[in-house]
């Protein structure tokens, strides 16, 4: 038991710290494409703008996810995983449909390709879902995290299937399908639908264990998971108006529920899991006033830099630093306690060096919204080139981690 969770049915460390480093590659590759984006003269349905876009959001967030969602499945719900080899398939099947997929949207000559990336991207997809839905089986009792777990896969079986389609719309021109609607009902779904949703799950079990945070108010949740149901819902029926105000509700709730864990929290230094979880309701603030104004380009773009650079990189980095660590811990380290002296957690970090990668982070944001609102490709070549010395301190990081001997 650890803060009150169980580990026994926990999936090798190994299995999971894979889909980290996994991780930290796109995230270290995202910065490398980001350096061939025009934001300020493109939308965000040009491929390189796309193309750059699920590299960061498949590449990085779902790698991460992935491999947190198989820790948590075990722990939150005390089951174990169907097979762990059926989650080794799975990351190998996603690492090979990389470059059909990414290398389709950012180049031209590779386009038609994007079909057969797009289709092997979904069957790692499916085999991911599917070592879920047979861990699930092994429920006895559902309860509210059990609940949000299946709704949230759901949405993301629906919303990667909206994606299949808007592939085959882009490499299929005969075929009748509305693109724009695929894409944005796509983009709905796996955003703020699972990706929001799993988030909202990670804070209310794994945020109040690293602050030591007690008698916060749990209820939000079954609140949060109604949220998530009607905006899968509203995306499908392309109710965007309805949706908008939705995530911006919804994202005022989840400031609300972070605001009254770190409130309640025993642990008052702040650390840099804390510093990057305040950068992160902070985003939020914005995200939550910009979500009404999403008619209009300039600040579309705004969105997604606040979203991705901002509250995305702030809270999967942050929450990195506090898993990778206990994972290698584990690994190296819990066989030793009582034995011989075994280093803290907080240890296996580089101080200096974490909060560099945070500032670094903070500096992307702003460089990059200046050159947003000043059309400015100075600011944009320093926001591009800040997030490169990003990425190699999170790379850096990471190393550290995993080479740390004590």
């Amino acid at each position: 038991m650890v803060g009150g969770l169980n580990f026994t049915f926990a999936p090798p460390s190994r299995l999971v710290t894979s889909f980290f480093i996994v991780g930290t590659i796109f995230y270290f590759l995202s910065s490398v494409v980001f350096f061939d984006i025009d934001i300020i003269n493109s939308s965000y349905i040009d491929p390189k703008v796309a193309g750059f876009v699920h590299l960061f959001l498949v590449g990085f967030m779902m790698s991460v996810i992935f491999g947190a969602m198989y820790q948590l499945l075990s722990v939150i719900l005390e089951i174990p995983l169907y097979s762990n080899e059926l989650a080794y398939a799975h990351l190998i099947l996603f690492v090979l449909a990389v470059v059909p997929f990414f290398g389709a949207f950012l180049n031209s000559w590779y386009f038609e390709f994007l079909g057969y990336g797009s289709l092997i991207l979904y069957i790692s997809f499916l085999l991911y879902l599917s070592t879920i839905a047979l861990s699930l089986k092994k429920l006895k009792k559902l309860e509210i995290k059990a609940y949000f777990i299946i709704t949230i896969h759901t949405i993301l079986f629906i919303g990667i299937t909206y994606g299949l389609f808007s592939s085959f719309a882009l490499t299929h021109s005969k075929l009748d399908f509305d693109l724009l609607n695929l894409a944005n009902t796509h983009i709905s779904l796996v955003l703020f639908g699972f990706a929001g949703g799993l988030i909202a799950i990670i804070s209310t079990v794994l945020l109040p264990m690293f602050m030591l945070s007690h008698k916060f108010n749990k209820k939000i949740s079954s609140f949060l998971l109604i949220g998530i149901i009607l905006s899968a819902l509203f995306a499908m029926l392309q109710w965007y108006f309805l949706l908008r105000v939705l995530v911006f509700f919804s994202i005022v709730l989840f400031v609300y529920q972070l605001h009254d864990i770190y409130s309640k929290r025993l642990r008052k230094h702040i650390d840099i899991y804390a510093l990057n979880m305040l950068a992160s309701a902070v985003f939020l603030i914005f995200l939550a006033i910009l979500s009404l104004f999403l008619t209009k380009e300039i600040v579309i773009k705004l969105f997604g830099i606040f979203l991705i650079f901002g509250f995305l990189s702030s809270f999967i980095i942050g929450h990195m630093y506090k898993i990778v660590p206990f994972l290698v811990w584990n690994e190296k380290f819990a066989k030793l306690v009582g034995k011989q002296k075994v280093p803290l957690l907080a240890d296996m970090l580089h101080d200096r060096m974490v909060h560099y990668e945070f500032y670094t982070k903070i500096s992307v944001v702003i460089f990059l919204s200046l050159g947003i609102v000043f059309d400015s490709g100075v600011f944009m070549l320093l926001g591009k080139g800040m997030f490169f010395i990003n990425a190699l301190l999170v790379v850096f990081n990471i190393i550290y981690i995993f080479r740390y001997k004590g």
